[in-house]
């Protein structure tokens, strides 16, 4: 049994992407927590691969996080160093499946073997592209088939950014920087970046058949992505295996003269006297691996015959439908231009909408600011008649707290926070109706008190109080 490669890069922030995910969401899924493996239907804790568990990575992201940062340049000139963002992708991840199923790996030794072996050569590759970034490789043993994690954090970047870790986004990121340099604008710029993006991307993905899945006997695409017939997918599959087969073997063989070779040069140290013994035994192991060499080159003429008469098979069968597949590409040509027609569409009536959106916020706010200040000059009146009246006095034996006898006043002057900006101005006028009063009258009091109170009774009946 073989199939083909399966792997994935994708970086992750802590704000969640369209799709819910986030670096907190993508590690409690590895790590098994029930919130986030409901779509698993016997959920096991991981097994770990190499480095440190899915949690520990959480906390290993978190400080980095928290000591990184970015200069910026402010308004008049000066830099300034903010904390990262939460919509930056700060972990990288990337993910493998093996093709065979996880209950023939869990029973069958021979699979079992061949499992192992990819994920040695996997965990190999990744060290490889990613050095001391690599943090943790873990696997799961719960789903269809058994497949590995692995977590990559940019922990020499001040800015925390996952996705100058991914070779594919850097190439977008360079086409673009190319193509403004070369006076395109924004948009013929991301068209370039996003074209450079699917070639490293396709570039990756060769490089990983190359170092990992032809040695394991995997094939680079599977039938559907190429729409192979059964009989071609077949062919592919066994030309797959028999590379692979023939790989371990010269690996083999090869292992086999090194091993003889380091007992040659110990016997040499140890005993000088078998001298003579051991060139014998050196020269046998030479001429065992060089027809080993010959056997390997055998196998690997029969493999390119065999190659050679599947893609003759394989061109055959391509000719004789190239015609409907060109007739297919047009007609799905015109089913996408269709659906880019619709969606832009679609996007100008949610841009419209969401712009009429933000006029009625817009006003709402506007509307929302003047009723506050309306309140406030209510209140800031009403606190005016009450210094004149008597309800509203400082406190006899602590002038710095006001007594307000109306609960309603009270509670209204407290929400908006206006006793301690007008108090000295109550403060003032308290102080001057009281010098005031004592030298009037009862009778000449409450006539004084009635013609300074009138024009701010006045203000107050011009004044309507909105309601909170």
């Amino acid at each position: 049994m073989s199939g083909p490669q399966f792997m994935h890069l994708q970086s992750f922030s802590r704000k969640a992407n369209v799709g819910g995910q986030s670096v907190e969401q993508v590690l409690a899924e590895a790590s098994r927590a029930p919130e986030y493996s409901k779509h698993v239907a016997d959920p096991r804790p991981p097994s770990l691969v190499y480095g440190v568990a899915a949690d520990e990575v959480r906390r290993l992201h978190d400080e980095m996080v928290a000591a990184g940062g970015v200069e910026v340049t402010l308004k008049d000139g000066r830099t300034a160093r903010r904390g990262i963002r939460k919509d930056r992708h700060s972990l990288l991840t990337a993910v493998a499946s093996h093709p065979f199923p996880t209950e023939l790996v869990l029973t069958d030794e021979a699979a079992r073997t061949d499992y192992e072996k990819w994920r040695e050569y996997n965990v190999a590759w990744l060290k490889d592209r990613f050095g001391d970034q690599l943090i943790s490789v873990i696997e799961h043993w719960d789903e269809k088939r058994p497949h590995i994690h692995a977590y990559v954090l940019p922990l020499d970047d001040p800015s925390c950014s996952a996705r100058q870790l991914n070779p594919a986004w850097q190439a977008k990121e360079e086409a673009m920087e190319v193509a403004r340099a070369a006076g395109h604008d924004d948009k013929a710029a991301l068209k370039l970046g996003n074209a450079a993006y699917r070639a490293k991307a396709r570039e990756l993905q060769d490089h990983y058949y190359e170092h990992v899945s032809l040695a394991c006997g995997l094939t680079r695409t599977g039938p559907k992505r190429e729409r192979l017939s059964r009989q071609q997918w077949k062919a592919r599959k066994e030309a797959a295996k028999l590379t692979a087969r023939i790989s371990q073997e010269i690996d083999g063989r090869l292992e086999d003269v090194v091993d003889a070779e380091d007992g040659l040069e110990r016997s040499l140290a140890a005993k000088a006297e078998e001298i003579v013994e051991k060139l014998d035994l050196a020269d046998q192991a030479l001429e065992k691996a060089e027809a080993d060499r010959a056997e390997a080159k055998r196998l690997r003429e029969q493999a390119a015959r065999y190659a050679q008469n599947t893609d003759a098979h394989i061109q055959q069968q391509l000719d004789q439908k190239q015609e409907a597949l060109e007739a297919l590409h047009r007609q799905q040509r015109e089913a996408e231009r269709a659906d880019l027609h619709r969606a832009r569409q679609e996007a100008e009536q949610e841009a419209r909408r969401l712009r009429d959106a933000q006029a009625q916020l817009n006003q709402d706010r506007a509307d929302a600011l003047r009723n506050a200040a309306k309140e406030a000059a209510h209140v800031v009146l009403e606190l005016f008649l009450g210094v004149l009246d008597g309800s509203v006095r400082p406190r006899p034996d602590d002038s710095r707290i006001w007594i307000i006898r109306d609960d309603d006043l009270r509670e209204r002057a407290k929400r908006l926070n206006l006793i301690e900006l007008v108090k000295d101005t109550m403060k003032v006028l308290h102080d001057a109706w009281t010098q005031l009063s004592e030298r009037l009258s009862p009778s000449e009091q409450a006539a004084a008190s009635e013609q300074i109170a009138e024009p701010v009774k006045g203000a107050v009946d011009r004044q309507p109080r909105n309601q909170p």
